[in-house]
């Protein structure tokens, strides 16, 4: 009999734990955070959890997160994909889940969702970071924590954050981890992995993070090389006079003044900005300068323009789509099933954490970041749609020749279905990539190229060129 009993509490035993692996996933997840009965969800082979880490308890300060495994029969074999949507103060899960390159979209009334056919957890596990405090549903309890955002202090939370959301999903310790945004990511990507290669370099840890590099898209990163790129690509695109280029070239200290980024007022660059935003570019889409225009009524108030972000939503064949994210994200069975807080109205891109980003970090350099980081063996990718006129390929081909990287793979035009997919160069350490016919959100715009983009950065393989011998 007591064999018998043995072998009968065995088998019970290893039912409880099949049962906890089906509901949860892979082994050791947070089962709390795991998404149920979300609204108007298709039926789907992956988990999903969502739900807040907490970055600094004392301030009660927390970012919120939504994770999708792979769409795969094991995940727990592919890789672990951050993501960051910018801004500042962006939600990644408006933008890069339900815009981009998550499994779903809302719906034509914002009440479902839709399948993502173009959706990037066919190759890895993702998850999307609100980030910093004060973005999306992300959150302080410390009112002080809203007047100053900087780059140090986001850094530091996101580091915390990815120790803490580790802590909660340890099973995916081992697996090899990439960070991945656009925009201002820009400066959140290599600040954080600066971060983590800092944080690995510490004795005495219990687990070191598999960290192995990341794909930053149409990334501010320089401010003089953004502003005079920006200003360059407005003229060579035909979109300004010459008069007004001269102006700014004249006039504009590209440092700490310009059309992308300012920390200085300079009256007559700054003028010169207006009439460009005002006059000459009032009346296309400077996220996708070919795109259909469904701008509001031009101002000549520049610091209004550039806080026009919740353009990211202006794509595809309708040029002025009404926004479902919004009402989706805000409806109360939607919060209660991704586990955030029902009193937080959930919106694009918060004013408040903008206005209140420092204003020397929106120019300062993040290439001391790269030089540092280009010695630590990672796979680093930076691409960047080539009708963007908001982070344009321009000013990125300007801070790329200020590293002074050895040529490995010259410029090429890269194949995709049969069509060039964009031109890319291979330098040590770092690929560059364009991508043809994109605006400012490459996997919005042109979501196949760039999911082919995403494949060929995980495998670590040069995107494919044409074969010429034929």
């Amino acid at each position: 009999m007591g064999l018998l009993h043995f072998w009968a509490c065995a088998g019970f035993l290893i039912l409880v734990l099949e049962v906890i692996f089906n509901l949860g996933g892979a082994w050791g997840a947070d089962l709390a955070d795991l998404v149920t009965n979300l609204p108007g969800q298709p039926p789907v082979n992956f988990k999903q959890y969502a739900g807040y880490v907490t970055v600094n308890e004392s301030h009660g300060r927390a970012l919120f997160y939504w994770f999708v495994e792979a769409d795969q029969k094991d995940p727990a074999l592919l890789p672990l994909v951050f993501w960051f949507t910018g801004g500042p103060g962006c939600s990644s899960i408006g933008g890069g889940f339900l815009q981009e390159i998550g499994p779903f979209f809302t719906n034509a009334n914002g009440t479902g969702l839709i399948r993502n056919k173009h959706t990037w957890n066919k190759y890895a596990n993702i998850v999307f970071v609100d980030s910093p405090s004060g973005t999306g549903y992300s959150y302080s309890n410390t009112t002080s924590d809203y007047s100053v955002f900087t780059d140090q202090s986001t850094a530091e939370d996101n580091l915390a954050f990815t120790l803490g959301w580790f802590a909660k999903f340890p099973e995916y310790k081992k697996n090899k981890f990439y960070l991945t945004g656009e925009s201002f990511a820009g400066h959140y990507l290599p600040e954080l992995a600066e971060q983590i290669v800092l944080y690995n370099e510490k004795p005495g840890l219990d687990y070191k993070i598999n960290f192995k590099g990341f794909a930053v898209g149409n990334a501010l990163t320089d401010g003089y090389s953004d502003n005079l790129g920006t200003i360059k690509f407005y003229y060579y695109h035909s979109l300004i006079s010459d008069q007004t280029y001269t102006t700014l070239i004249e006039n504009c200290n590209f440092s700490v003044d310009g059309p992308t980024v300012e920390s200085v007022p300079n009256a007559t660059c700054d003028n010169a900005v207006d009439y460009v935003y005002g006059v000459e570019l009032a009346e296309i889409n400077p996220y996708n300068i070919y795109g259909l225009n469904c701008n509001p009524p031009a101002t000549t108030n520049r610091p209004a323009f550039i806080k026009r972000v919740n353009m990211i939503r202006f794509a595809g064949v309708n040029p002025c789509p009404p926004d479902t994210v919004t009402p989706y994200l805000n409806l109360p069975a939607v919060k209660a099933a991704l586990h955030a807080r029902q009193d937080i109205e959930w919106i694009f891109c918060s004013n408040i954490v903008y206005d209140n980003y420092s204003a020397p970090d929106f120019t300062r350099s993040i290439l001391p970041f790269y030089r540092f980081l280009l010695t630590k063996d990672l796979r680093i990718w930076v691409y960047s749609g080539d009708v963007d006129g908001v982070v344009p390929t321009t000013g990125t081909r300007i801070w790329l020749a200020k590293l002074n990287l050895p040529i490995e793979t010259p410029w090429y035009p890269w194949n995709h279905s049969s069509q060039v997919g964009g031109w890319s160069q291979v330098y040590t350490n770092l690929t560059f990539t364009t991508v043809r016919d994109s605006g400012h959100q490459v996997p919005l715009y042109q979501p196949g190229r760039a999911l082919q983009l995403f494949k060929y950065f995980l495998k670590g393989q040069s995107l494919p060129g044409f074969d010429y011998k034929n």
